[in-house]
Formats: structure tokens, sequence, C-alpha cells
């Protein structure tokens, strides 16, 4: 892998290593599907949100 992106928390504090995904990419949703899935129990309202989002960018790349 190969630095694309510069990820920095809203608060200046150092981030670690991270692997950033886009909602446009096929295996980045079925990866976030596993994600939402993953914290449910303990986050519903991200995994929620995640697949919120999944549907709306799923539906976009239909629309392509």
């Amino acid at each position: 892998m190969y630095p694309k992106y510069r990820v920095e928390k809203l608060n200046g504090k150092p981030v670690g290593p991270c692997f950033v995904l886009e909602f446009k990419d096929r295996h980045a949703r079925a990866a976030l599907r596993a994600y939402a899935a993953s914290c449910e129990a303990e986050f519903p309202q991200l995994a929620a949100d995640l697949r919120a989002q999944i549907a709306v960018a799923a539906a976009e790349a239909a629309d392509e």
C-alpha cells in the first residue's frame, strides 16, 4: 500500500495508521457492511448510519 490520503483528527491529536474507504467502491461497501454488523450491538446508531449511507452509494452506483 502507498500513502494516498492524509487523515487528521479535528482536535489536532495524531492519528495512527488507518485505511480510507470510499462508499462509491463496491468492495468498500462490502467491508462497511461487515463493520456495521460487527459494531451493531455496541454502536447501533453507527451501524444504522453506515447502512443508510451504503444504500445511498449503492443506488448511485446503480444509476451510473
